[in-house]
């Protein structure tokens, strides 16, 4: 028995609706997967009752998009309370922060003589979390570029041309968020992030994982953050962040975390609400 727990559906930047996510996790003997849309908790509800008809567990997640001095940092939270509104309510600001991200990014395009329009980009991408990869394949779509990967490369990627960081939230406010929601807050793919020194503040703040198991991790990435889940007592996640047909392949199947590890990410779920309830009495 084996868990993915990152992945993406059309309702943030993936290209699968929740009922051919829950196919390919069946196909790919996957038990337990999360749905960790990036901003958003849209395809949640829809993948949870997917994967009671086809026994496939789904854990309610989140990426959350945080920013430092030198780009973003996203923090992964699991078993958040994906109805609650106050979480809701900030979720819709950090959306908001992504249209504006976006709209600069499009005049950026402008003055670099590629007329797109902004309202129609939001139209295409049909989502209420509008992302870089959303505006990449919309090149490719209006002919400006052959392929996302070329987007990225030329115009939007970091450091080029057309390219804006996003001035979201800071890492200790996203962890703050997701532990608010009843969520465990996790680093996402640290190997691709390469922001270990900030690692112990993150824990300081509330971080409880990392995700160990990553497609973009190499063997070296994955032995290091084995090694520090040991040293500094953190929980060990791990997910393909597939994204559907949007990259170049599709990744569900490619990491399969051991069942081991979600028992483990389970018991700190349910002891961290058995301790809630206890303040709250």
């Amino acid at each position: 028995m084996y868990a993915d727990l990152h992945i993406h559906t059309a309702y943030s930047d993936g290209s699968f609706l929740p009922a051919t996510i829950i196919r390919r996790a069946v196909k790919n003997n996957l038990k337990i997967i999360s749905i960790t849309d990036h901003d958003s908790v849209d395809g949640i509800a829809a993948s949870i009752k997917e994967g009671e008809k086809n026994n496939i567990e789904v854990i309610p997640g989140i990426e959350i998009s945080t920013t430092v001095d030198t780009g973003e940092i996203h923090i992964l939270g699991y078993f958040i309370d994906y109805t609650d509104e106050y979480f809701l309510k900030n979720l819709k600001r950090i959306q908001d922060i992504r249209i504006k991200r976006m709209s600069v990014m499009v005049d950026k395009l402008k003055r670099l003589m590629i007329d797109i329009d902004l309202n129609e980009l939001i139209e295409y991408a049909a989502s209420s979390s509008i992302g870089r990869l959303h505006l990449a394949h919309f090149l490719k779509k209006k002919g400006i570029v052959g392929s996302a990967y070329e987007s990225f490369d030329r115009y939007i990627g970091s450091g080029k041309p057309a390219y804006e960081k996003m001035n979201a939230l800071s890492p200790e406010e996203g962890i703050e968020l997701i532990s608010d929601a009843g969520g465990i807050p996790v680093l996402a793919h640290p190997g691709l992030t390469k922001r270990d020194d900030l690692i112990d503040e993150m824990i300081q703040s509330g971080l409880r994982g990392l995700e160990v198991y990553h497609s973009g991790h190499s063997e070296e990435d994955t032995n290091r953050y084995f090694q520090m889940t040991k040293d500094k007592g953190l929980l060990i996640t791990g997910g393909s962040d597939c994204h559907g047909e949007k990259k170049l392949n599709i990744l569900m199947g490619r990491v399969k975390l051991p069942i081991q590890y979600m028992d483990r990410l389970k018991e700190a779920d349910f002891i961290g609400r058995r301790l809630t309830q206890k303040i709250h009495d």
